[in-house]
């Protein structure tokens, strides 16, 4: 009788194989024994690699869920947050574009030729501020008038836009003519022409009587139409006048183009 020496049971003699198990009877004990222990190592390593590898599987795949996860969340909490703040933005842009459309549609009138009370007073009715720019002009008839006006007539401006308009004004300073050596008739009518305010004072001097030695302003000077110029006018000496202080001298000329009076002590002979 033979054993196997695989599952140990008895076998005839003359059996190839095991009768149970299969197993070659006319192998080498050792030979199997050697073979078993390296399929059993191999098996075992196996396994334990297996092993090794699903638990490290196992715990990569967790730590990847979780932090997908986390960020799912983030990018959902990211993603709300842009479109709140895309809609406020819109929300204050669309206000905006409504206040400056509403402000943005005042339409200027046409002032040029009002007089600038009654422009102001337009121009106020349209919530828009005025402000007055003088210039000078020639003709009367344009003092006090608006010239022009900074904003053209039917454009669009918001709501308190300043308007500037220009207002015509007569130009108040006059240019003082050169009246020295004139005889007091040709200076008084070439001052009256200028429009300037004189007096006389008359001086002894041995030149002609009534001839302007000198002026008290400069000729060619710039002054306002208010201010005096004092003509210094000879007196002969052979001349007789007047030495009675309390006396009033006779009527002073008047300068009717300049609408005032001058004082002019101007003696007949």
């Amino acid at each position: 009788m033979i054993n196997c020496p695989k599952c140990g049971i008895e076998n005839d003699e003359d059996s190839f194989f095991c009768k149970r198990c299969g197993f070659p009877l006319d192998e080498e004990v050792e030979n199997y024994n050697q073979n078993n222990t390296k399929v059993k190592n191999r098996k075992n390593k196996t396994k334990v690699k297996n092993k090794s590898k699903t638990k490290t599987k196992v715990k990569y795949k967790d730590n990847s869920d979780k932090q997908k996860g986390k960020m799912s969340f983030f990018q959902s909490f990211m993603m709300f947050f842009f479109i709140l703040l895309s809609i406020c933005a819109l929300g204050v842009a669309g206000f905006l574009g409504y206040y400056i459309y509403q402000n943005s549609n005042i339409e200027v009138p046409n002032v040029v030729g009002y007089t600038y009370e009654d422009a102001e007073s337009t121009l106020k009715e349209k919530n828009l501020q005025v402000q007055m720019i003088e210039e000078t002009v020639t003709s009367e008839d344009e003092v006090g008038i608006v010239i022009k006006q900074n904003k053209k007539a039917g454009s669009k401006v918001m709501e308190n836009t300043i308007i500037k308009l220009t207002v015509g004004i007569l130009d108040t300073k006059v240019t003082v003519p050169n009246v020295e050596g004139l005889t007091l008739d040709e200076a008084t009518t070439l001052l009256n022409k200028n429009n300037i305010k004189y007096e006389i004072e008359y001086e002894t001097s041995d030149k002609e009587n009534n001839t302007v030695l000198n002026q008290s302003i400069k000729a060619g000077k710039k002054i306002e139409n208010t201010v005096t110029v004092t003509i210094t006018v000879s007196k002969n000496e052979n001349v007789e006048t007047n030495n009675d202080p309390n006396q009033i001298p006779e009527t002073p000329t008047d300068n009717t183009s300049n609408g005032q009076t001058n004082s002019n002590s101007q003696n007949n002979n």
